[in-house]
Protein backbone atom coordinates (compact mmCIF):
# COMPACT_ATOMS: atom_id res chain seq x y z
CA UNK A 1 0.00 0.00 0.00
CA UNK A 2 1.25 3.43 -0.88
CA UNK A 3 0.72 6.55 1.23
CA UNK A 4 -2.21 8.84 0.48
CA UNK A 5 -2.20 12.66 0.63
CA UNK A 6 -5.15 15.02 0.58
CA UNK A 7 -6.03 18.45 1.91
CA UNK A 8 -8.86 18.85 4.42
CA UNK A 9 -10.26 21.71 2.32
CA UNK A 10 -10.84 19.23 -0.52
CA UNK A 11 -12.85 16.73 1.53
CA UNK A 12 -16.60 17.05 0.97
CA UNK A 13 -18.86 17.93 3.89
CA UNK A 14 -21.85 15.59 4.08
CA UNK A 15 -24.91 15.31 6.34
CA UNK A 16 -24.47 13.25 9.52
CA UNK A 17 -26.86 11.72 12.04
CA UNK A 18 -29.95 12.26 9.93
CA UNK A 19 -29.00 15.80 8.99
CA UNK A 20 -28.72 17.26 12.51
CA UNK A 21 -25.05 17.95 11.83
CA UNK A 22 -22.44 17.30 9.19
CA UNK A 23 -19.06 15.65 8.80
CA UNK A 24 -15.98 15.27 6.67
CA UNK A 25 -14.81 11.69 6.33
CA UNK A 26 -11.07 12.42 6.46
CA UNK A 27 -9.58 8.92 6.54
CA UNK A 28 -11.31 5.65 5.67
CA UNK A 29 -10.14 2.07 6.40
CA UNK A 30 -9.07 1.52 2.79
CA UNK A 31 -6.26 4.06 3.29
CA UNK A 32 -4.55 2.04 6.06
CA UNK A 33 -3.56 -1.56 6.72
CA UNK A 34 -4.70 -1.82 10.35
CA UNK A 35 -7.68 -4.15 10.88
CA UNK A 36 -8.66 -2.03 13.90
CA UNK A 37 -9.09 1.35 12.26
CA UNK A 38 -12.70 2.42 11.68
CA UNK A 39 -12.71 6.07 10.65
CA UNK A 40 -11.30 9.53 11.28
CA UNK A 41 -13.85 12.30 10.75
CA UNK A 42 -14.35 15.96 11.45
CA UNK A 43 -17.82 16.72 12.77
CA UNK A 44 -19.79 19.96 12.73
CA UNK A 45 -22.80 20.73 14.90
CA UNK A 46 -24.62 24.07 14.97
CA UNK A 47 -25.56 25.63 18.31
CA UNK A 48 -28.83 24.17 19.54
CA UNK A 49 -28.48 20.99 17.46
CA UNK A 50 -27.84 17.45 18.70
CA UNK A 51 -26.17 14.31 17.43
CA UNK A 52 -29.04 12.31 18.93
CA UNK A 53 -28.83 9.04 20.88
CA UNK A 54 -26.79 6.42 19.05
CA UNK A 55 -24.09 3.83 19.61
CA UNK A 56 -21.31 2.37 17.49
CA UNK A 57 -21.49 -1.40 17.27
CA UNK A 58 -18.04 -2.94 17.79
CA UNK A 59 -16.27 0.46 17.65
CA UNK A 60 -14.74 2.47 20.47
CA UNK A 61 -14.91 6.19 19.77
CA UNK A 62 -12.72 9.10 20.79
CA UNK A 63 -13.70 12.66 20.19
CA UNK A 64 -11.80 15.87 20.65
CA UNK A 65 -13.58 19.20 20.91
CA UNK A 66 -11.98 21.70 18.51
CA UNK A 67 -14.51 24.53 18.75
CA UNK A 68 -17.56 25.32 20.88
CA UNK A 69 -19.07 23.89 24.02
CA UNK A 70 -21.98 21.74 25.00
CA UNK A 71 -23.19 18.69 26.85
CA UNK A 72 -22.24 15.05 26.38
CA UNK A 73 -24.79 12.44 27.45
CA UNK A 74 -23.81 8.82 28.10
CA UNK A 75 -26.45 6.47 29.47
CA UNK A 76 -27.67 8.35 32.60
CA UNK A 77 -24.67 10.68 32.95
CA UNK A 78 -24.27 14.22 31.60
CA UNK A 79 -21.06 16.28 31.47
CA UNK A 80 -20.27 19.68 30.01
CA UNK A 81 -17.54 19.86 27.37
CA UNK A 82 -15.34 22.69 26.15
CA UNK A 83 -12.56 23.24 23.62
CA UNK A 84 -9.69 20.82 24.20
CA UNK A 85 -11.75 18.17 25.98
CA UNK A 86 -11.22 14.55 24.95
CA UNK A 87 -14.06 12.10 25.49
CA UNK A 88 -13.74 8.35 25.08
CA UNK A 89 -16.77 6.15 24.52
CA UNK A 90 -16.65 2.35 24.73
CA UNK A 91 -18.24 0.37 21.92
CA UNK A 92 -21.98 -0.27 22.05
CA UNK A 93 -22.56 2.60 24.53
CA UNK A 94 -25.55 4.89 23.89
CA UNK A 95 -24.57 8.54 23.81
CA UNK A 96 -25.52 11.92 22.36
CA UNK A 97 -23.84 15.31 21.89
CA UNK A 98 -25.60 18.66 22.26
CA UNK A 99 -24.01 21.89 20.98
CA UNK A 100 -24.56 24.90 23.24
CA UNK A 101 -22.96 28.31 23.72
CA UNK A 102 -22.39 31.04 21.16
CA UNK A 103 -20.47 29.31 18.37
CA UNK A 104 -20.98 26.25 16.23
CA UNK A 105 -19.14 23.17 17.42
CA UNK A 106 -16.38 21.23 15.64
CA UNK A 107 -14.84 17.92 16.67
CA UNK A 108 -12.44 15.24 15.52
CA UNK A 109 -13.83 11.70 15.84
CA UNK A 110 -11.75 8.52 15.78
CA UNK A 111 -13.34 5.07 15.60
CA UNK A 112 -11.38 1.98 16.54
CA UNK A 113 -12.60 -1.60 16.07
CA UNK A 114 -12.59 -3.59 19.26
CA UNK A 115 -14.01 -6.94 18.10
Amino acid sequence: MKFFKQNIKDVLIEPAHGGSGSRQLLVTPDKLTSPYFGAFTKGFLDVGKTFDWHSHTDFDEIYIVLKGQGKFYCDNEVVNYNVGDIITIPADTKHKIEALGNENNEYYFFRIKCK
